[in-house]
């Protein structure tokens, strides 16, 4: 049998969030937008969730979940042609802020950015956007992508995946998703 580190890699970087900030982190953004969303509904409040390749998956399926098992208005780009159709025009590091503009992304809504490296331009842009608009916004980046908050008002809007394999960023970014989801619906 081939030794593998990947089931030791996720535990260890699980046990992080566990024992770390990042708890504290989850637990107060979870909170925040819980209250937003419940002082909100019914009046448009949304869940933007974007990301590139594996993250747009997760991004997804955490959106499909909000949708349909919360009723939650949850949006994310999956439309090709729309997508290709906004690259064409805008390029590939403006086709998230042209497609938040086209939903009418403002205050009230909520963004989550996913990005395994932490440096995807196009994520970068989006969350600048969501912050001019004055909207919520998560973060959550893995290898050693950095903290895209430049405003004190989001630093805690970040959580960083303290790895470099695409598979544990990935798989942790769906269990914060998946747990955040659990507790902002109840």
């Amino acid at each position: 049998m081939v030794e593998n580190d990947f089931y030791k890699d996720i535990i260890s970087v699980l046990q992080k969030i566990e024992d770390g900030e990042d708890r504290d982190t989850i637990r107060k953004i979870t909170n925040l937008w819980r209250h937003e969303y419940q002082k909100h509904i019914g009046i448009g409040k949304r869940i933007f969730i974007i990301g590139n390749g594996g993250s747009c998956a997760i991004a997804e399926h955490i959106s499909t979940d909000l949708n349909k098992r919360y009723n939650v208005k949850a949006l994310t780009l999956s439309n090709n042609s729309l997508l290709t159709a906004l690259t064409n025009d805008y390029g590939q590091e403006n086709a998230l802020v042209e497609w938040m503009k086209i939903n009418h992304f403002d205050k009230t809504d909520f963004l989550v950015a996913i990005s395994s490296s932490g440096k995807s331009p196009n994520v970068l842009n989006a969350i600048n956007h969501a912050t001019d608009c004055l909207g919520y916004v998560l973060a959550i980046f893995g290898m050693d992508g950095e903290s895209p908050f430049t405003d004190n008002r989001y630093e805690d809007n970040y959580i960083h995946i303290d790895s470099f394999n695409y598979g544990v960023i990935e798989l942790t970014t769906e269990i914060i998703l998946h747990s955040m989801i659990e507790e902002l619906v109840l």
